[in-house]
């Protein structure tokens, strides 16, 4: 008989797979997932990976890189993606997308992605709601905005806690949730990135709304193993938290290291 009472209910798996079938930050070969094949032939090892993260506890994944393609919001690539979570749910794996920030005007043939322009947040609303006619048990997004050159909301001298509002909004009725990345250092500002992410972050604390969680990475820089805790854990007592770390090669040294 085994009990199991884990204190993190959200245990999610963010692979960082593109559409073209490679990997940001890959070292393994290429993406699992065949979108070319997908939905009308799905591969044994489908099984085999969900049943691989249910043996470890892992509840949800992540199928696309958090550098989004808007293109896998669109209707043909959310059948593939139904496909994929109806092999998942028996084994308790919930999927999430990522979710590119400017997707309303890349495919929704908006003029602007502002997040408190009333046409972005019907667009968003749409969308959200044509998700969960194909994927009724969608988990929601996760965002890397206003970060290594990504669309955002300050592209619009608005806050991250404006656009995370905003797609949690249009989740919230489906119970979906937003993971919004606190990697969020912009290359064209003097501030040390160490310092950007709290100076950005935590005089918003207490201003996401409640199926908002904000993902940081395990260090202020990167996924650095030497690295000190990133400041952010303890900095926003309002916000819930979640803890971001990396298994790939990466910073253990690539392929060349004693670790795989």
């Amino acid at each position: 008989h085994i009990v199991s009472s884990p204190k993190v209910t959200l245990r999610m798996l963010n692979h960082w797979d593109n559409l073209d079938g490679t990997i940001e930050r890959g070292y393994a070969g290429y993406s699992l997932w065949d979108w070319h094949k997908l939905p009308h032939y799905a591969e044994p090892r489908y099984t085999d990976y969900a049943r691989a993260c249910a043996s470890v506890g892992i509840n949800a994944t992540v199928l696309t890189n958090v550098n989004a393609n808007a293109l896998i919001l669109t209707e043909q690539y959310l059948h593939k993606v139904a496909k994929l979570a109806e092999i998942f749910r028996p084994y308790g794996v919930q999927v999430f997308l990522t979710a590119r920030f400017s997707a309303p005007m890349e495919i929704g043939e908006l003029d602007t992605a502002n997040p408190l322009d009333v046409e972005v947040n019907a667009w968003w609303q749409q969308k959200v709601d044509e998700i969960y006619t194909i994927l009724p048990d969608f988990g929601g997004f996760v965002v890397k905005a206003n970060s290594e050159g990504q669309p955002g909301p300050h592209d619009y001298d608005c806050t991250h806690a404006d656009g995370a509002t905003m797609l949690a909004t249009a989740l919230q009725p489906h119970g979906g949730r937003v993971i919004w990345r606190a990697f969020v250092y912009d290359a064209d500002v003097a501030e040390d990135r160490f310092k950007q992410a709290n100076s950005q972050l935590v005089p918003q604390d207490g201003l996401f709304p409640e199926n908002a969680l904000l993902q940081v990475k395990n260090g202020p820089i990167d996924f650095q193993p030497r690295e000190p805790y990133h400041p952010l854990f303890g900095a926003m007592p309002k916000t819930p938290l979640r803890f971001e770390v990396q298994i790939t090669q990466e910073y253990l040294g690539c392929a060349t290291h004693l670790v795989y």
